[in-house]
């Protein structure tokens, strides 16, 4: 688990700070199965909200406590978590409540192996999101805030020299000197969802959680991929059984309540995505244009 030494924290007034504290943005996909982990484990937190829009996670303050920037991250009692799976594998361990994790072993294999995998696609997440949620002016950083981004904060994590930051910095400087995510990112990006939704088909058709035990970290971690990338125009229809359990996990309170999105942004999102059908570059029709 990525856990934050005294070193690493250069935002020193935390280390006093007494509780549970969630820095996070409500659109941030990896806020959202975080702060849904917390409600199902019947948690209260305070919440520190950073919008990213205005590069609120650039500030020296900020990357004082997260190195690379990044949502959200978790203090408590004066500890300092980074990057969702981690944050929330240690409040299942840290506090009680429904139990998230397995102690089965084979379960436990199996879930790291998939959380792993789930974690691994978070770029594709963001270039589908960055291309088809909202228009690219208002989805990119500008130089000038990649270039705060890049100079702030020391990069250690743990002790170590971290690279991350490094990945996202070339994200960012890509898809500007691109004018936005290319066509090669979107294929690519489907192309691994189609592979990574046969997999969980397969899961659901045995049982009815990814986890034969019931619903864990692994069903709050994949269900938010899954929610972004149908928000964006993925066919729910080539995964009957995927579906199906995503619209029962998203009939639970804990669940809708930590994705809702502000109706004048849903309209924003549904114009954007019906001028990219206009374009014939919807996702559905790339998909199909390039035999997907």
């Amino acid at each position: 688990m990525v856990k934050l030494t005294t070193s690493d924290i250069k935002t020193t007034e935390v280390l006093d700070w007494k509780g549970l504290h969630l820095f996070h943005f409500m659109g941030s996909s990896c806020s959202q199965k975080t702060r849904i982990a917390l409600g199902v484990k019947g948690l209260e937190w305070k919440s520190h909200h950073v919008d990213i829009s205005k590069f609120e996670n650039f500030t020296e303050w900020f990357m004082g406590i997260n190195p690379r920037g990044l949502m959200p991250t978790l203090v408590h009692d004066g500890d300092v978590h980074i990057e969702s799976n981690d944050i929330i594998e240690y409040v299942d361990g840290a506090f009680d409540g429904p139990r998230l994790y397995p102690t089965d072993p084979e379960e436990k294999a199996f879930m790291d192996a998939s959380m792993r995998y789930e974690d691994d696609l978070h770029l594709c997440v963001r270039a589908l999101t960055f291309r088809y949620f909202l228009p690219v002016e208002m989805m990119k950083k500008p130089d000038e805030a990649v270039d705060v981004y890049e100079a702030e904060g020391a990069e250690t994590v743990g002790g170590q020299v971290d690279g991350r930051k490094a990945i996202e910095v070339n994200f960012w400087r890509k898809m500007n000197a691109n004018g936005g995510i290319t066509d090669e990112q979107v294929i690519d990006a489907v192309d691994q969802f189609l592979i990574a939704f046969g997999k969980l088909e397969e899961r659901l058709e045995q049982y009815e959680y990814l986890l034969a035990g019931g619903l864990s970290a692994l069903d709050i971690a994949w269900w938010i991929t899954v929610f972004r990338i149908t928000k964006l125009g993925f066919p729910t229809e080539r995964f009957p059984m995927l579906f199906a359990w995503y619209e029962r996990l998203l009939a639970r309170e804990d669940f809708a309540r930590e994705v809702a999105t502000p109706p004048e942004v849903m309209e924003l999102s549904k114009k954007h995505q019906a001028a990219c059908e206009v374009e014939g570059k919807s996702m559905q029709q790339m998909m199909a244009a390039h035999g997907l």
